[in-house]
C-alpha cells in the first residue's frame, strides 16, 4: 500500500513539473502572439492548464495529508500479517495434491531408471559386450537419474508450499485465538503467551537456515546449468569448425568421426539440460516458498513480541493490587504482633501469638496469590490435591508433624513452659513450631528437677506415636512420696504420730494451694482428680515396717520440698532416740546359734 502511494506521489510531481513547464512556455507564446483570435484560442488552452495545475496541487496536498497521517498512525503487526496472510492462496488440501502428484511421476520415473539399470547389467553379464549400448543405456540412466532428482527437487519445493500454507493456517488461527480470547492478563496466560513467543522463534531459525541451505543448493546448481550451457555453446562452436573441415564434394573421414561423436556428445547435453532446468526451477520455487514462510514467521514473532510485551505490562499493573494487599496485611500483622498483642498477652503467651500471627499472615499470603495469580481456584485445588497426596506419601512424617502441630494448638494440652516427660525424658517446653516441639531437658544425671542445659527436638507427630505426660496441665500439683522404714521393735504409732506431725506441717501451704487448684480441673472435667490431705500408708518389708509418707509440691518445687522434708523427719528422729530407723541386717551363726547386729542406729 506504502510503495502504491509512493508510485502515484512521484507521478503527479512529475506531472506537476512538466505542466509548469508547459504553462511558462505556453505563457511566453500568449504574450507574443498579436494576432487577437489566436491570442484568445491560447489564453483559454492557457487557463485550462492553470486549472489542471490547481487540481493537481491541491491533490498534492490531500496525498501529503495522507502519508503525515500513515506516518503518525501506529503500524498493528497484527494488521500486517493479516494482510501478507490474504496473499497465500492455494489451500493445504491443494497444495498436498500437488505433492501426491509429483510423488507419482517420481515413482515412475525411479521404477523406469531402475528397470534401464537391470537391462545394463543382463547385458554386462551376457557372453557378448556391446561396448556402444552400455554406453548409450549408461548416458539414460544418468539422463533418467537427473529427471529423477529433478522430480525430487519439485517435491520437495511442493512439500514446502505446504508447509508455507500450514504456517499461514496456525498463525490465522492464532490471530483468531487472539481476537476471541478475553482472558484477564494472568501468570498463566502470560507463561502461555512466552512458551508460543519461544516456539514461534525457533520456527523462524529454523525456516532461516533451511533458506540458507536452499540458498547454497541453488547456487550449486546454477553454476552446474551455467556450465551445461557453456559446454552447448563450445559445442556448437566445435561443430562449426568441423564443418568447415568437410563438405558434400570434400569428405574427410577423420572429421566426420570428430563430427559425429561431437553431434552425440550434443545432443546428450540436450537430453540433460531440461532436467537442469527443472532443478534450478524447483529450488527457486522451493526458495520461494520458504521465503514467504520466513516473512510469515517474522510477522508472527513480531505479532507475539508485540503480545507479550502487552501481556507482560498489564500483568505488572495487576500486581498493584495484591502488592497493596501484601502491604497492608504486613502493615497489620506487624501493628497487632508489636502494638494489640502485648496489650494481652504476656510472655510466654505473647511468644506463641506472635508466632500464630505469622502462620495467620503466611496463610493470608497463599491466599491472596492463589486468589490473584490463579484464573482456575478448581485447577489449582484439583493440582493441590494431586500434590498434597504425593507430598504425604513421600513426607510422611512431615506432613503428620504439621498435623501434630494443629493438635497441639488446636487442642491446648500443653503450653510453652509446661513440663513434660515423653520416652522417660522429662523436659520444659521452650517453642512450639510448626514441625517440632523444643523442650530443655529437667533432671537427666542430675537426679533433681533442675535444668541440664541441653535441648531436646522432639517431633510433633509424639503426639500420635507415644505417651506424653504433662505435669502442669490444669494445676501445677504433682503427688510425690518419702518412704521411712522403722525397726519391729519401734512403737508404730508413736512414729505414726510424729511423721503424721511433720508432713501436716510442712504441706500446710501447699496442700491448700493444691486443694484452690484443684477446682480448676473440677470446673473443667467435673469431677476431683484427688483429695489433698496428707496421708501416710503403712506397709511391711523385709528389714522393718515402711512408712510412706505422700505429699504435694509444685512441679518446679518438687525436688526441694523432698529434701526440706527429709531434713525436718531427720531432725525429729534425732531427737527422738526411741524411734529407730531399720536398714538390712545379717545374722552370722556361732555354734548352731544364730547371733544377731545391734540393735539401733546406723
Amino acid at each position: 500500500m506504502g510503495a502504491v502511494s509512493t508510485g502515484h506521489a512521484q507521478a503527479e510531481n512529475d506531472r506537476i513539473a512538466l505542466l509548469q513547464e508547459q504553462i511558462q512556455a505556453m505563457s511566453r507564446v500568449v504574450d507574443a502572439t498579436k494576432d487577437p483570435g489566436e491570442k484568445s484560442r491560447l489564453q483559454t488552452k492557457l487557463q485550462r492548464m492553470q486549472q489542471e495545475m490547481g487540481i493537481l496541487q491541491e491533490r498534492q496536498a490531500i496525498g501529503l495529508q495522507e502519508r503525515a497521517l500513515e506516518q503518525t498512525r501506529e503500524v498493528n503487526a497484527a494488521d500486517v500479517l493479516r494482510d501478507k496472510l490474504r496473499t497465500i492462496g492455494r489451500t493445504e488440501e491443494e497444495a498436498e495434491a500437488s505433492v501426491r502428484e509429483i510423488a507419482v511421476r517420481r515413482q515412475k520415473a525411479s521404477e523406469e531408471e531402475a528397470a534401464m539399470a537391470a537391462q545394463l547389467a543382463n547385458l554386462r553379464a551376457g557372453n557378448q559386450p556391446n561396448q556402444a549400448r552400455e554406453s548409450e543405456l549408461e548416458e539414460q540412466i544418468f539422463t533418467k537419474s537427473e529427471e529423477v532428482r529433478g522430480l525430487a527437487l519439485q517435491q520437495e519445493a511442493a512439500e514446502a508450499e505446504v508447509d508455507l500454507v500450514r504456517d499461514a493456517d496456525r498463525l490465522s488461527k492464532q490471530l483468531k485465538a487472539d481476537d476471541e480470547a478475553g482472558a484477564r492478563p494472568s501468570l498463566r496466560v502470560l507463561f502461555e503467551s512466552y512458551t508460543e513467543l519461544r516456539a514461534q522463534q525457533n520456527n523462524e531459525s529454523a525456516v532461516r537456515a533451511l533458506l540458507a541451505e536452499l540458498g547454497q543448493s541453488l547456487k550449486v546448481n546454477q553454476n552446474e546449468l551455467d556450465l551445461l550451457r557453456q559446454k552447448l555453446g563450445k559445442s556448437d562452436e566445435e561443430m562449426a569448425l568441423l564443418e568447415k573441415q568437410t563438405s558434400f564434394f570434400h569428405r574427410d573421414a577423420e572429421v566426420e568421426k570428430f563430427l559425429a561423436s561431437e553431434r552425440s556428445e550434443k545432443q546428450q547435453l540436450l537430453d540433460r539440460l531440461p532436467s537442469a532446468v527443472v532443478q534450478v526451477d524447483a529450488i527457486k520455487q522451493a526458495q520461494q516458498a520458504v521465503a514467504s514462510r520466513q516473512e510469515l514467521n517474522a510477522l508472527g514473532e513480531k505479532v507475539r513480541q508485540d503480545q507479550f510485551a502487552t501481556r507482560k505490562v498489564a500483568y505488572l499493573q495487576r500486581l498493584r493490587w495484591p502488592a497493596a494487599t501484601l502491604g497492608v496485611m504486613l502493615g497489620l500483622q506487624l501493628i497487632s504482633g508489636y502494638a494489640i498483642l502485648p496489650m494481652f498477652y504476656k510472655n510466654e503467651g505473647l511468644f506463641l501469638a506472635r508466632r500464630l500471627g505469622r502462620y495467620l499472615f503466611l496463610l493470608g499470603v497463599a491466599v491472596v496469590a492463589a486468589a490473584f495469580f490463579f484464573d482456575d481456584l478448581s485447577m489449582v485445588a484439583a493440582t493441590l490435591g494431586i500434590v498434597s497426596a504425593a507430598l504425604v506419601i513421600s513426607l510422611q512424617d512431615v506432613c503428620t508433624s504439621i498435623c501434630g502441630w494443629f493438635v497441639i494448638i488446636g487442642g491446648g494440652k500443653f503450653h510453652i513452659g509446661d513440663r513434660l516427660e515423653i520416652d522417660g525424658i522429662r523436659g520444659d517446653i521452650l517453642d512450639i513450631q510448626l514441625l517440632r516441639t523444643i523442650l530443655v531437658e529437667i533432671g537427666g544425671w542430675l537426679g533433681t528437677d533442675q535444668p541440664t542445659g541441653r535441648v531436646i527436638l522432639v517431633p510433633n507427630n509424639a503426639i500420635f506415636k507415644t505417651k506424653i505426660f504433662n505435669y502442669s496441665h490444669g494445676h501445677p500439683y504433682i503427688w510425690g512420696k518419702l518412704d521411712v522404714t522403722i525397726t519391729f521393735d519401734t512403737s508404730l504409732s508413736q512414729a505414726q504420730t510424729l511423721l503424721q506431725r511433720v508432713l501436716a506441717e510442712e504441706t500446710r501451704e501447699t496442700m491448700a494451694e493444691a486443694r484452690q487448684a484443684a477446682a480448676i480441673m473440677r470446673r473443667r472435667y467435673g469431677v476431683d482428680d484427688a483429695v489433698y490431705e496428707p496421708k501416710i500408708y503403712t506397709a511391711i518389708a523385709d528389714s522393718g515396717i515402711v512408712l510412706s509418707l505422700f505429699y504435694v509440691a509444685h512441679y518446679r518445687n518438687f525436688s526441694a520440698m523432698r529434701a526440706r522434708l527429709s531434713q525436718r523427719v531427720l531432725v525429729e528422729l534425732d531427737a527422738h532416740r526411741d524411734i529407730h530407723l531399720a536398714y538390712p541386717t545379717l545374722s552370722i551363726l556361732r555354734g548352731g546359734e544364730p547371733s544377731r547386729a545391734p540393735e539401733g542406729r546406723p
